[in-house]
């Protein structure tokens, strides 16, 4: 399982990632604003709050896909800053592994925007487990 979110990005465009065995494309690479920007049913959690990957690490990606879950985001764990939605996505984020402790939902209704929140106060370094849906 490769939980690792800085992606060999030289050239590529979209970053995959395997989870259980399932390849999973998630968004795509923007050199100029040091982003991977989310698509429909996508999420991207930074260690930073501005959500930039500056050297294309320091982020992880979340998609809604079947057999795809998240009750633990590894080497990620308790150091998400920031977090970007793509269009029409749902997430909610756990305190623990497990889905447990406390909960933020957070969702984007646009149809075509990205949605950045910085995850300030208590919520700063605190994701260890998420959900992500697409909306209708």
């Amino acid at each position: 399982m490769n939980l690792r979110s800085h992606y060999a990005i030289a050239s590529a465009l979209v970053a995959t990632l395997t989870l259980a065995g399932v390849a999973v494309q998630a968004g795509t690479w923007d050199s100029y604003t040091k982003k991977l920007n989310p698509s429909k049913g996508e999420a991207v959690a930074y260690d930073r709050s501005d959500c930039t990957a500056p050297n294309a690490e320091g982020y992880f990606a979340f998609i809604d896909k079947p057999g795809v879950t998240y009750t633990s985001v590894g080497w990620f764990n308790d150091k998400a800053s920031c977090i970007t939605l793509g269009p029409k996505t749902r997430v909610r984020i756990y305190q623990h592994t497990n889905f447990g402790g406390s909960t933020w939902n957070i969702e984007n209704n646009e149809t075509d925007s990205i949605k950045q929140v910085a995850m300030s106060g208590w919520w700063n370094d605190t994701l260890s487990s998420i959900k992500v849906w697409t909306m209708p």
